[in-house]
């Protein structure tokens, strides 16, 4: 497969390396394209989105990698935009990622790809410890959010389940829970036909989780109704950019899936996996 990664995070953001630093080592690893994506501004203080005041350099830097590289990478400059998200142009990015990544209650943020202890807080405080009913309002959220936005990517989709392989906090075999799930699908499919879901392999290289997001059976649903997918590391350092990407190829084929997006600069391309 065609080596490419929409989802990359660098310094800007909550990354460990700088823009060039993961470029360098994409060319490095044959990439053919790679696309950073910036956690975008939020409307709440936190340590891990960039400032508002830093998207013009981080523009301004992805385009001088861009540049600089051409004759060896196609370099992207995209966003990783969050339902909190503020002061975005999104027609400043060549494509953009909309994603969910906490919960608020009484002027709290409950982050859910924390930790786990996080996670179970957010249940107990907003829930009454009921994690099913936590987990069907975060898909509602996300559907939400992706059906009222025009993002190209869904970032994550099950992202809620980061610590659940280790944990076992709630069942993912649960009828409420899977539903809560596949309705999202569907909606987001019903608003956007065209938008892209990730096999995100982040979860494998922080935590050791023995496969992608998203979970089998969301897998299996996209697969049956046509879904475009495409396959990312979610990479905040170097040593991520193609974790474990030849599994995730495995893992798309086994559901059916026959080739996947990727994003270069003439546009969304399909290739074979």
């Amino acid at each position: 497969m065609i080596k490419s990664n929409c989802h990359t995070h660098t310094v800007f953001c909550d990354g460990k390396n700088t823009a060039r630093e993961m470029a360098l080592q994409a060319i490095e690893k044959n990439f053919y394209s790679l696309g950073f994506s910036c956690h975008s501004p939020m409307n709440f203080e936190n340590d891990w989105a960039i400032k508002k005041e830093d998207i013009s350099a981080y523009i301004s830097e992805i385009k001088a990698l861009k540049a600089e590289f051409r004759e060896e990478i196609d370099i992207l400059c995209g966003i990783e935009v969050d339902a909190d998200f503020c002061d975005v142009d999104l027609s400043d990015f060549e494509y953009t990622i909309g994603s969910v990544h906490q919960f608020h209650a009484d002027g709290k943020v409950y982050p859910v790809d924390y930790n786990a202890d996080y996670l179970k807080m957010a249940a107990d405080d907003i829930f009454d410890g009921d994690f099913i009913k936590m987990c069907c309002c975060y898909f509602n959220m996300l559907a939400d959010f992706i059906c009222k936005n025009d993002f190209d990517v869904v970032g994550h989709f099950d992202l809620i389940t980061k610590f659940n392989e280790a944990t076992r906090q709630f069942d993912e075999n649960d009828s409420d829970y899977q539903t809560a799930a596949l309705n999202a699908v569907d909606r987001i499919i019903s608003a956007k036909p065209d938008i892209i879901f990730e096999i995100n392999t982040g979860a494998m290289f922080r935590c050791d989780n023995t496969r992608p997001y998203p979970a089998p059976f969301i897998m299996k649903h996209l697969s049956d109704i046509g879904a475009n997918i495409t396959i990312t590391s979610d990479a905040h350092k170097t040593e991520a950019l193609d974790f474990a990407f030849d599994r995730a190829v495995d893992y798309a084929k086994s559901f059916g899936f026959k080739a996947c997006k990727i994003f270069t600069s003439e546009g969304i391309r399909e290739i074979d996996l």
